[in-house]
């Protein structure tokens, strides 16, 4: 009977952790990534320019677009063709 009850207390007990752990899980995903009114979303930097979330711009290579994406620059990756020269 002891046994029992022990072997009780010991589920209840890591089955309380593990649920606690699941929701403060959920709780921190939720707080940090909403958007709270007065939440500054951050820029971003990029070859000597900062941008805006949500701003696209060319990337440097004259080929792809670039986006920032709350502080974070997000661009394409696609290969440049270099231009033709002339032959005469």
């Amino acid at each position: 009977m002891k046994e029992q009850k022990e072997r009780d207390h010991s589920f209840l007990l890591g089955f309380c952790i593990t649920l606690g752990t699941i929701v403060i899980g959920l709780i921190s995903y939720i707080v940090f990534t909403s958007d709270f009114p007065g939440r500054e979303k951050a820029h971003c930097e990029y070859a000597g320019w900062a941008y805006a979330t949500g701003e696209t711009f060319d990337a440097i290579d004259g080929c792809n677009t670039c986006a920032c994406n709350d502080g974070i620059v997000v661009c394409t990756e696609m290969t440049c063709e270099e231009p033709m020269e002339d032959l005469n």
